[in-house]
């Protein structure tokens, strides 16, 4: 079995409890206030939450699967005590302001939580900072974005202010600000973790996501879950069968992303694993209707309507016309919307079914980092944000559920991205595969190395 950091912690929190103290403060100390991470960051309050843990241990309390276990909390999660502002100015009404059912669920195992981490207002866009250039830098080059909007989730592990970050991803937000900071994200499947208390982009395709340093320790926190998400015994590499995504949604990427990709087939293939191109119709369809749009801006400016609507007044430019635009769509022309969508999610299960493969691959984004200073109107800002989703809105678009792990460096030094994707509710599968790959590969230290710290 890989070896896993996050799993060797764990061990020793669980047989020296008091050691949580100096977890804690380990954590608070690998901040990196430069690169921005966190919206909210308060180190007395983990201070005080690690004293509350260990002396429920000494109180005779049992240890949680993840005591003392870091968690940064992505802007949109509610964690009661921390200001839940939904990437905005102001915080939210108190309806909002308390554990959402998955922070919740953490708390009960134990979890440090370390924060609240950066998103842009209602996760809308994804490169990870707004047109004005707020939002967190890219540890591998602070001049370049990180990707979103799960932006901070993504610093607050690079850092290593958390060992486990929770986000959201309704078109690649997880899953971009993983492949673009060096990390691993898990996209779930829409419904696998409830969605009580996360603040909603689009009630249709938002899901959970979880992000970690590597597959290995990805796997370590989630097979002590209560929801086995991870397979029973690893999987091999040998037999692997891989479609490599060749068409459309796919695109020419960006100097060195394919150049890494390609390198990383020919070593799975040598590992055993078979790698064949292939065309999948459904992805493309589901591309397409990502970039007709209407259907995450209705959905948001509905819920902002009835649920916020002091908080539509205070909309930045781009996002406020984005929903204005998505007013105009019909309820007629929503409602094809939706059935296209579902639809389209069940032929695409039947395909893959007929289609002898395991998982479809390609590499996460066809965009190196954007530069911050490349996307500060709002032409350049729409068009980068487009294009650095081309790969992986329409996982959400079939309801099916993804995985991001680190490949290697483009050309200009930034970290690269393999994503695998499988139908919905196959995390198991999912997880077993990318262990396989990364064992082939090596671990993204050994892969891609580390960013310089300030």
């Amino acid at each position: 079995m890989t070896y896993s950091p996050l799993a060797a912690a764990l061990e020793t929190l669980r047989r020296q409890p008091e050691s949580l103290i100096d977890v804690a403060e380990q954590a608070l100390s690998a901040r990196v206030p430069a690169w921005q991470g966190y919206a909210a960051w308060a180190p007395e309050k983990v201070r005080e939450q690690a004293r509350a843990l260990a002396a429920q241990v000494r109180a005779g309390g049992a240890c949680g699967p993840w005591y003392g276990l870091p968690v940064s909390v992505k802007d949109n999660i509610g964690l009661a005590g921390w200001p839940l502002r939904a990437g905005c100015a102001d915080p939210l009404p108190s309806s909002w302001q308390g554990d959402a059912a998955i922070t919740a669920r953490c708390r009960r195992r134990g979890a440090l939580f370390t924060g609240l981490t950066h998103s842009v207002p209602f996760a809308f866009t994804s490169l990870g900072v707004t047109v004005s250039g707020d939002g967190p830098r890219n540890p591998w080059d602070t001049a370049r974005v990180c990707g979103g909007s799960s932006s901070g989730a993504a610093v607050s592990l690079v850092e290593g202010s958390a060992w486990l970050a929770l986000g959201s991803d309704t078109a690649g937000s997880v899953r971009v600000p993983a492949a673009m900071t060096g990390t691993v994200g898990l996209k779930l499947t829409a419904g696998r973790w409830p969605m009580k208390g996360v603040v909603p982009l689009s009630h249709s395709l938002d899901s959970l996501g979880v992000m970690t340093a590597s597959v290995a320790d990805l796997a370590a926190a989630l097979s002590i879950c209560t929801d086995p998400l991870v397979p029973a015994a690893p999987r091999p590499l040998h037999g692997l069968r891989l479609g490599v995504l060749g068409g459309a949604p796919r695109v020419s990427a960006e100097p060195g992303i394919d150049e890494a990709f390609a390198r990383a087939l020919r070593e799975l293939e040598a590992g055993g694993a078979r790698c064949v191109e292939i065309d999948f119709p459904e992805a493309d369809e589901a591309d397409r209707l990502f970039r007709s749009g209407g259907l995450v801006a209705a959905e948001l400016g509905m819920f902002l309507s009835l649920c916020l609507p002091s908080h539509h007044r205070q909309l930045e430019p781009l996002l406020a016309e984005s929903i204005a635009l998505s007013s105009e769509l019909s309820a007629a022309d929503y409602r094809q919307r939706l059935s296209d969508f579902y639809g389209l999610s069940r032929r695409a299960a039947a395909r893959f079914r007929d289609m002898d493969i395991d998982a479809l691959v390609l590499p996460t984004s066809p965009l190196t980092p954007p530069r911050r200073d490349s996307v500060t109107t709002p032409a350049t800002y729409a068009a980068a944000d487009a294009q650095i989703l081309r790969h992986a809105a329409f996982v959400n678009y079939l309801r099916w559920c993804a995985l991001s792990l680190p490949i290697g460096l483009d050309s200009v030094g930034m970290p690269v991205g393999l994503q695998l994707v499988m139908p919905g509710f196959a995390e198991p599968q999912l997880l077993g595969a990318a262990a396989a790959i990364e064992r082939c590969l090596g671990t993204p230290h050994e892969r891609q190395g580390l960013p310089p710290r300030p």
